[in-house]
């Protein structure tokens, strides 16, 4: 999911600037080059992929619409689920129509939000093993509708900073998650290190409805996180599905490649 204006309420500063996005960082661009065929590059979502952050994200809503006076629909304060807090947020204020602006009321969702996660940052069990082992082999970026400050604050907390090439944030593509557009825009970024990467040769690990439709919408494979869908959203449509990271690594990749091209070639 994303959680997903930038904000400094929070200072957190400091690893991956907003240039890092075009110049890359962490690794050299000769990872993915030894690669077996198949897939040659993969993407990560955050929330709800690598940290588990969806139900604070929901309660944060709901506690503060509370406040102003008015009980939010469990599934509507659920549609924040893979999508960015700007997009979520304007869908909820237009239904319920709260009595401050949205400035104002997104300020302190925010403030609320990230409250409650410095208390506790859950991350996806297997998620560092799994980031890491990856990381040896295959190019890596974080695509979130979360902003690029948060994320950089997240990676820092879980020590994997390094493991990413670069990162995309809500500030940096048009239109958030189930559009294609940050998965599109992630895909041009590395082609600029990565020649004639192709769509099907990226891999995305994602956990929410929105973020699978965004995924597929671009032309990539995406594999689903199911022990993070608090919410039972429909995953499906994804090209396979895992409880979490325990267990992946560059083989676990090379055989979900061999087994998506019998399937495809069925």
């Amino acid at each position: 999911m994303g959680h997903k204006i930038h904000s400094a309420l929070l200072s957190r500063r400091g690893m991956l600037s907003p240039g890092s996005i075009a110049m890359g960082i962490g690794m050299s661009t000769s990872a993915g080059q030894n690669s077996s065929a198949g897939f040659r590059a993969i993407f990560f979502d955050l929330d709800g992929t690598l940290i588990d952050t969806e139900p604070t994200a929901a309660i944060a809503v709901e506690d503060c619409f509370l406040d102003w006076g008015i009980r939010v629909d469990p599934k509507d304060a659920q549609f924040i689920t893979g999508r960015s807090w700007q997009s979520a947020l304007t869908f909820l204020f237009r239904k319920y129509r709260p009595a401050l602006s949205f400035e104002d009321g997104l300020k302190l969702i925010m403030t609320r939000y990230r409250i409650k996660l410095e208390d506790e940052l859950l991350s996806v069990a297997g998620s560092h093993e799994a980031v890491r082992a990856l990381s040896s082999e295959f190019p890596m970026a974080v695509v979130s509708g979360s902003s690029r400050e948060d994320i950089e604050w997240a990676l820092k907390k879980l020590g994997l900073t390094d493991c990413f090439q670069f990162i995309l944030g809500a500030e940096d593509y048009p239109r958030s998650k189930p559009e294609p557009d940050s998965y599109l825009k992630a895909l041009q970024v590395l082609n600029l290190r990565i020649s004639d990467l192709k769509p099907e040769q990226i891999l995305v690990f994602e956990d929410s409805l929105a973020g699978i439709a965004a995924a597929k919408a671009a032309g990539m494979a995406v594999v689903a996180i199911s022990g993070t869908n608090h919410f039972s959203q429909d995953i499906s449509g994804a090209s396979d599905q895992i409880r979490d990271l325990q267990g992946i690594d560059p083989e676990w990749v090379r055989k979900l490649a061999t087994r998506l091209c019998v399937k495809n070639n069925a």
